[in-house]
């Protein structure tokens, strides 16, 4: 049974619709390494996710056909969002899609996040996880990406004020949350700027 067909109607969420303004440059284009292999940012944080999900559904904005050149023809659904618009509302872009393609759960993950472990991926899904409506991973007392969000409450987040984003959604009345403990240092590593993106590839 491959992947895709085991985590059976999870929709994927790459958000890329920021302007990189702290990097000075579209940090998803940005070589990377994966597998051993020289790929792009957002090309590793595709295939990071691409096997778990039915659909992957990007948002883009200012860096639209330079992050679409960079994908090399994976196949993506890509959802044009404001520039100026906050992660909030290209969150919501992209899970108002998941809901439209019937999501079961919705993986959501963050486009300057590339490093993280298949193994972290598979334990985000796995059945026991299933009953939460928001999972996320931990380490060292810290939470990351990426999140599971149940059909439920994706559907709240879309019309309820979230004052501190996404994480305000965990603080919501009946949403049950679950962490996941991980060894994964890839959920905080957080591609924003030149010396980030410099001590990430040194970690490979």
């Amino acid at each position: 049974m491959t992947k895709r067909a085991q985590y059976g109607g999870v929709i994927g969420i790459l958000l890329a619709g920021g302007r990189s303004a702290r990097m000075g440059r579209c940090k998803q284009t940005l070589p990377w390494i994966r597998d051993g292999r020289p790929t792009t940012v957002v090309a590793a944080t595709h295939d990071t996710i691409a096997p778990f999900v039915g659909n992957v559904f990007m948002t883009v904005g200012l860096h639209a056909r330079a992050i679409r050149e960079s994908l090399e023809g994976r196949e993506v659904a890509f959802l044009d969002v404001e520039p100026e618009g906050s992660m909030l509302d290209s969150a919501r872009a992209g899970i108002r899609a998941a809901l439209d393609a019937h999501a079961a759960r919705i993986l959501l993950h963050l486009s300057d996040h590339p490093a993280v472990r298949d193994t972290t991926i598979e334990q985000l899904l796995d059945d026991q996880t299933a009953p939460f409506d928001f999972v996320h991973p931990r380490r060292q007392g810290r939470g990351g990406h990426p999140i599971v969000l149940s059909p439920a409450l994706a559907r709240r987040i879309l019309d309820q004020p979230l004052a501190d984003g996404l994480r305000s959604a965990r603080e919501l009345p009946d949403v049950s949350v679950h962490a996941i403990e991980v060894d994964d240092p890839g959920i905080h590593l957080d591609l924003d700027t030149p010396g980030s993106w410099g001590e990430g590839l040194s970690s490979i």
